[in-house]
């Protein structure tokens, strides 16, 4: 079964590279990075006139063809990492093309489909670690939020403090968990919950946190949940 260009948002294309042979190497990895398979590869030779050749940089006969499958939002992508790796500005490093595909065997969509969102997933999850790494280095604050069983704010509190917390925010609301998570840790499905966010300076983070898990932790009657969240801006606390 063949999926057609109008049932296909990805709007495939399929790219033809003409490089050099020496350059097989470094075209791989580019594909590689983007998670864009190699359909077929081979070597060819120019017919091109001499001076045609000198136009695209391509003197001599003997060049690698390399084709390939991938959505035209991933094109600009590519063709910018080709031409940091290959140099394709520079005389001899060779000529690249898309060519819009009118139809496509469903297997092979559905594959491209996958790598395509393999790549999307890639970059999204280097950029949220880059931003989260440059929070870390930047960020002066912490948050550390807290989850108890309703009543035990104060606990939470008295803990903070004690470890050198100045004070925090309370909220009330509902707690909903699965079945297995109720029976894994012995508590219940539903049940009325203080929320508790407390800003403190990063260094103070992991002496806080330790002194309210023990105090409330899931293996207190509080049943507490304590994590932390970098903050990226701050305005209003004084020490």
């Amino acid at each position: 079964m063949a999926a057609s260009q109008e049932d296909t948002p990805l709007f495939p294309r399929m790219l033809v590279f003409i490089t050099r042979v020496e350059d097989e190497k470094k075209l791989e990895e580019v594909f590689d990075s983007m998670h864009i398979p190699i359909c077929y590869q081979c070597r060819g030779k120019g017919t091109a006139p001499s001076e045609m050749l000198d136009i695209f940089g391509l003197s001599g006969t003997l060049r690698l063809i390399t084709v390939g499958l991938l959505p035209r939002f991933m094109t600009k992508e590519l063709f910018e990492k080709a031409e940091k790796q290959l140099s394709f500005r520079r005389r001899g490093g060779g000529i690249a093309i898309t060519i819009p595909i009118t139809g496509l065997q469903h297997p092979m969509f559905q594959m491209l489909n996958d790598e395509a969102r393999l790549a999307v997933e890639k970059r999204i999850k280097e950029r949220i670690e880059g931003e989260m790494a440059e929070i870390q280095e930047k960020s002066e604050y912490t948050v550390i939020w807290v989850s108890v069983a309703s009543g035990y704010s104060d606990e939470v509190i008295d803990a903070a403090r004690d470890a050198g917390a100045k004070g925090g925010t309370v909220l009330k609301g509902r707690r909903r968990n699965s079945e297995r998570v109720s029976q894994l840790f012995g508590i219940s499905m539903q049940d009325e919950q203080d929320f508790v966010m407390i800003v403190v300076p990063r260094e103070k983070k992991a002496e806080i946190m330790s002194a309210v898990s023990t105090a409330c932790g899931l293996k207190t009657p509080a049943h507490g949940i304590v994590l932390s969240l970098p903050v990226d801006e701050v305005m209003g606390l004084e020490e």
